[in-house]
């Protein structure tokens, strides 16, 4: 019979091209949100929302709503890679 492996974490990696900081990046379960990664990863960045800038994170060009789970977006995979945009905010 074969056992099925849970996985209790998956490697999250947010880059911000804007700056020269290195990349975000940590160990989450699976039950993160993107929320709380974007969140993580804009303080690792230095950056917040205000009235004319919103950050998003984007995976494969994408832009991630911030409720999904980390598992939703890897799937099968061990690892999820996102990209921070900066975003104009319409006013």
């Amino acid at each position: 019979m074969t056992e099925v492996k849970t996985r209790t974490r998956i490697r999250v990696v947010v880059v911000f091209p804007i700056t020269k900081k290195g990349p975000f990046e940590e160990r989450a379960t699976p039950d993160t949100t993107v929320g709380a990664v974007r969140t993580a990863a804009m303080e690792h960045f230095g950056v917040q929302d205000d009235s004319q800038f919103t950050y998003v994170l984007a995976a494969d060009g994408v832009e991630e709503d911030n409720s999904r789970t980390i598992k939703e977006i890897a799937g099968t995979e061990d690892e999820v890679k996102f990209t921070l945009v900066k975003k104009i905010t319409q006013g």
